[in-house]
């Protein structure tokens, strides 16, 4: 068997091949990578939100559906604020195990706050909030929308 000949040589850089700039130029592609990945909401980066929501709307109100699965209605907490609407609550997906384990587990537990900017001023005292199936709705009127003044210009001579 021949024995091919295995040439090594030291990893070193001669200064004539380094180029700063080039090396610059990936350095900062490489930081603004990151930090698009760290400073994107937490649905863009594939973490679970909870719960779901779908914003629609109808000429007289907005209709926010938010799915909560299996939740007790005295658990939940519903808040209009402004243009932000605050759904929070407790969720419980499962008793303790005694005597055993889970194999699989993807419903979490615990305390949720999900906040949503609304797209137009809505009437929070007027909302009104349904559940059926595990699907919240709720039904926010639209606000008036601040009509136009005519004003009146007087000329005074003087």
């Amino acid at each position: 068997m021949a024995r091919r000949g295995v040439r090594i040589m030291a990893n070193t850089v001669r200064q004539e091949d380094w180029d700063i700039q080039r090396d610059l130029v990936r350095l900062q592609r490489e930081m603004n990578r990151l930090s698009q990945q760290t400073f994107r909401s937490p649905a863009r980066r594939g973490a679970r939100v909870f719960p779901s929501i779908i914003i629609s709307a109808t000429d007289e109100k907005l209709l926010v559906r938010a799915e909560l699965p299996g939740m007790k209605l005295e658990d939940l907490d519903i808040s209009v604020s402004g243009d932000t609407l605050t759904v929070q609550g407790m969720r419980i997906t499962g008793e303790k195990l005694e005597g055993g384990w889970y194999h699989r587990r993807e419903r979490e537990s615990g305390g949720f706050s999900r906040a949503v900017r609304l797209p137009a001023e809505v009437d929070g005292d007027q909302a009104d909030a349904t559940y059926v199936a595990g699907v919240l709705t709720i039904a926010l009127p639209l606000k008036e929308p601040a009509k136009p003044k005519e004003i009146p210009v007087k000329v005074v001579e003087g």
